[in-house]
This record gives structure tokens, sequence and C-alpha cells, in this order.
């Protein structure tokens, strides 16, 4: 299995928190000073800094937890694809599915979720439980909303961008795969709208959904390799590859940023 990471749009992933976090702590100590005057006015602008001053760390949270606090979830999935061969290629944090695995025959995005604790999807409803997991959203922790509905629109947005890059890329079957990495989640599904799977189900399922269509020749898979990664090197290899071609211009859609090799 190969990698291609994005450690620019990382970097000013890092930045954001690190800034959001000192901006943040600055209006509320702001609102602090200023609560501690006895005037109708001042009083006000405390009580709009401390919510400002909230709002700015909560986000810088959020971002930090997904992006920046170990281990990422780019990280996660490499080690859980481990054993895979060459033919599978991850991209990460370049495309609008942050995940884009390129696979024997097709494309994969794959959504990684970090809930802990049960989870539940019957259809096209989702749950999380317990009430105790759901609360730790208030530290940061991103809540479980509907990850179908999200990967619904990663999809759309991540066909479009592959068809602005044309080549074989904008041919290859794309399809969406959530996965809860979280140790020790119970998950229940029934009749989910994209495949949900738990860790240590991943590699298989992917397996599986490979072997659903045609492989591709070694050429167009080369190319297709080529296109996706651009100018980025591989961070990382199971067996000696051929660098990857240099590819036209990325299209719209596509995400900004150097890749380096790890």
């Amino acid at each position: 299995m190969r990698v291609v990471r994005n450690e620019g749009f990382i970097k000013k992933r890092v930045q954001f928190t690190q800034r959001g976090s000192l901006l943040g702590m600055g209006f509320l100590l702001g609102a602090l000073v200023l609560s501690t005057r006895n005037q109708y006015e001042l009083t006000l602008v405390s009580w709009l800094l401390l919510l400002v001053g909230f709002v700015v760390a909560m986000v810088s949270v959020q971002v930090g937890n997904r992006y920046v606090r170990p281990p990422r979830p780019d990280t996660v999935l490499d080690k859980l694809l481990k054993g895979l061969d060459s033919r599978f290629v991850a991209y990460h944090y370049f495309y609008p599915a942050e995940h884009l695995l390129l696979t024997p025959s097709g494309l994969v995005a794959i959504q990684m979720q970090g809930q802990r604790g049960y989870v539940s999807v019957r259809g096209k409803r989702w749950s999380h439980g317990p009430f105790l997991q759901r609360l730790r959203v208030l530290l940061g922790d991103s809540p479980l909303g509907n990850p179908a509905a999200e990967l619904r629109r990663t999809l759309a947005a991540t066909a479009t961008a592959l068809n602005r890059l044309g080549g074989e890329v904008a041919t290859l079957p794309l399809q969406g795969l959530i996965v809860l990495y979280a140790d020790g989640v119970r998950l229940t599904a029934e009749d989910p709208e994209y495949p949900v799977v738990t860790a240590e189900e991943l590699k298989a399922t992917l397996r599986e959904m490979a072997e659903a269509h045609p492989a591709l020749s070694s050429r167009s898979h080369k190319a297709a390799a080529a296109t996706l990664a651009g100018k980025a090197p591989l961070e990382e290899s199971a067996e000696p590859q051929e660098e990857p071609a240099q590819a036209p211009k990325a299209a719209k859609g596509r995400r900004s940023g150097k890749a380096k090799r790890g």
C-alpha cells in the first residue's frame, strides 16, 4: 500500500489551531477584565467577547482534534491499510474526499468517524450513545451527525473534481465507505445507505469492493495514480515503485498544498 499526503494542508490546519486558540484565549481574557468594571456598556461588551471567544476556541479545538491531535485519521487509516498490495494508493487531503483510495479497479472515498460508544444505523437514520459519549462534543469532539448524508455530498463534490481532471480518473468507478475506527466502538448496521465497517473489517471490505469491478490494466492504473498524485511524491511503498509521471494541472476542487515524503 502506498501513500500520498498533502503536508501543506495539514500545516495550515496546525497554524489555524494555534492562532485560533490564542485568539480565543485573548477574547476570553478580555471578557474577564471588562467584567470587573461596573459599567453597563462594558458589561455588554464583555458578554460579547465571552461568546466570541468561546466560539473561536471551540472551532479551534474541533479543527485541532480532527487534523492535529494524534493519532490523526490519515495516520490511523495508513496503519489499518497495511498489508494491502501496491495497487492500493491512498491520497490524503487533496480532494473533497479527504481520504481517497485508488484500488485495483477504481476509487473509494473513505470517511473516517472517530466516535466511541454505541453507534447504530438503520437505513438513513443514525444514533450515538450512551448519553455521556455525546457530551464529549462539549470537549471538542465532532458530533456524529449523519455520516451517510455527509458522504453523499463528498462523493458528488469529488466526482466533479475528478471530472475536471479528465483522463483515466474521470471514468473510474467511485464508491463510498464509512469507517468507525475508535477502539471498542459498538456498531449496529441495518441496511445502511453506504457500507459501514469497523477497523477490523476494513481491509476485507475494501478487497470485496475492488473485486466488484473489472481490474484496471497496469497502464491505466499507473496513469490514474499519476494524475491523482500530481507532482506529489509517494510517501511510502510496500515494494519498489516508479515515481509517478507529472500530471496535468489540478482541477478546481483539489486542495492546494505541498506533499512531502515521510
